[in-house]
């Protein structure tokens, strides 16, 4: 009897060997249906207000760049979740695929400075998009008009006044090299009804900013500030009115007057 004992047991090991390779063989993972992730944003600009979120599925392989799938949904809070479903089907393993995404609000856009790879190449379906905020356009104009103002030291300027009764003008033109106005600084002394202070930046020979600001007397702090600019179209982009450190928009023909002060000094300094 023992004989028979040993090929038994070969035969039962040789046949659990074989069923342990059956089990072993690979399972395939299931195919990505979406590219999900979530969405912050670089620095401390907030949200000003609710802001649409652009999310875009990108084949670039191709020539121009082909949108496979885009969503845009309503955020208010960030970081935000986004999902963007897809057709598996549109996919091509060969292709590269990249997630685009935009945000923009009552004043400021929002952009990814780099582009996230997903689905193709050893990417996944799940990314953390951080996007870059980009300067408004009451921003740019004040950035431009400080631009300028650092480097009056290097333009030529001329000088003029104007007195009256209870009333005495001094201002400043500063010209480029061309000879075009860029920027005039205008001081308006009416003693006791106060003391005031106008600079007007240029662009094409247009009102470009005003920043104006009222003191009780030369020499005090301002207990008013009112700026003012137009961008290339002359669309009034910069509206802002401070009085002490309360902060409002500045009304429709206040920025008006400020043009118009602007643009007679253009008049009488002559382009």
């Amino acid at each position: 009897m023992r004989r028979h004992v040993l090929p038994l047991l070969i035969a039962a090991t040789l046949f659990a060997a074989g069923c342990s390779d059956t089990s072993s063989t690979p399972k395939t993972a299931p195919q990505p249906t979406a590219v999900s992730g979530t969405v912050s944003i670089l620095g401390n600009a907030p949200l000003e207000g609710q802001g649409e979120l652009k999310i875009e599925l990108v084949d670039v392989s191709k020539q121009p760049n082909a949108v496979v799938t885009s969503k845009t949904t309503p955020v208010s809070t960030l970081p935000a979740q986004f999902n963007l479903p897809f057709a598996t089907t549109s996919i091509d393993a060969n292709d590269l695929y990249v997630l685009n995404a935009s945000l923009k609000d009552s004043q400021r856009s929002f952009v990814a400075p780099i582009q996230y790879p997903v689905l193709t190449d050893g990417n996944g379906s799940q990314v953390a998009v951080q996007l870059k905020p980009l300067p408004t356009p009451s921003e740019t104009a004040m950035d431009g008009f400080d631009a300028i103002k650092a480097r009056l030291g290097a333009l030529k300027y001329s000088n003029g006044d104007q007195s009256e009764v209870g009333l005495s003008r001094g201002w400043q033109i500063f010209r480029d090299q061309s000879g075009h106005v860029v920027f005039v600084r205008e001081l308006a002394d009416a003693g006791s009804k106060g003391f005031t202070t106008t600079e007007m930046a240029y662009r094409d020979d247009k009102p470009w900013v005003v920043v104006q600001s009222v003191a009780p007397r030369r020499g005090q702090k301002p207990n008013l500030v009112e700026r003012a600019g137009w961008d290339a179209t002359g669309a009034l982009v910069l509206r802002e009115r401070l009085v002490g450190a309360h902060k409002s928009p500045l009304s429709d023909a206040d920025a008006k007057a400020l043009y118009d002060e602007a643009k007679a000094m253009l008049a009488k300094a002559g382009k």
